[in-house]
């Protein structure tokens, strides 16, 4: 039985939006999981490996990721990752479109695919986390597969466990508690981040635009009013 279970789309998501949430709740004594709903096929491959391989060899970088934020639960399913083309047009603009090659991928993703909430629930019942962990409604970034996620987590948890958003700081969700890592926690985000090779120009992207959220990680628990420095659980 887990005590914290974080759900997202693809292999990355989780040490980007929790790496410090995990690596915390684990040194409090809980018990963690990470439940990612594809297997990040439309991903780049930076010719690290042929683009029918790039599943495989993100799967491999998630299990070492996972080694590092000492969670005790991890599955992958296969669901399809979102066309590239679509996620560029939505959310990031036509500059993305030059940076490297990617994986191979078809139709819409998760939004193609509404019984990806089953498949959650599913793992929800068998492993009964207190606190599911996934993004907002609004993805954070419009991904649609983040926000396929979103939607999908918070059904499957109704009357099973808490949802918790993790979020921006600037909004639209209020930051009900903020996660300041200590110097340990954050040396260990960084080397789980640092084991999704292929995906090196995201994390260079997201350093350069938001490099405080490396140290400090906001959480919106609905329900909740004003700001606690610290963790929910």
């Amino acid at each position: 039985m887990l005590d914290l279970l974080v759900v997202v789309p693809h292999p990355d998501d989780e040490s980007f939006g929790a790496g410090g949430a995990l690596l915390l709740a684990k040194r409090a004594g809980l018990r963690t999981g990470i439940l990612t709903l594809t297997r990040g096929e439309a991903g780049r491959t930076l010719g690290l490996c042929p683009p029918e391989e790039l599943p495989k060899v993100r799967t491999q970088e998630l299990e070492r990721a996972t080694e590092i934020l000492e969670v005790d639960f991890l599955e992958v399913l296969s669901f399809p990752n979102a066309l590239p083309q679509a996620v560029h047009r939505e959310y990031r603009g036509p500059k993305e479109m030059t940076e490297g090659p990617r994986g191979l991928a078809s139709g819409k993703g998760l939004l193609d695919h509404p019984e990806a909430e089953a498949a959650i629930r599913e793992r929800l019942l068998a492993q009964r986390p207190r606190y599911v962990l996934t993004f907002p409604p609004d993805g954070i970034n419009g991904h649609p597969d983040h926000v396929a996620t979103s939607r999908y987590a918070t059904r499957a948890a109704e009357g099973l466990a808490q949802v918790v958003y993790f979020v921006r700081p600037e909004g639209p969700w209020p930051v009900t508690h903020r996660l300041h890592l200590p110097e340990w926690a954050l040396a260990r985000k960084l080397k789980a981040l640092a084991q999704h090779r292929t995906q090196a120009l995201s994390l260079l992207d997201f350093m350069e635009r938001y490099p405080e959220r490396l140290w400090t990680e906001t959480f919106h628990l609905p329900g909740t009013e004003g700001t606690q420095e610290g963790p929910w659980w």
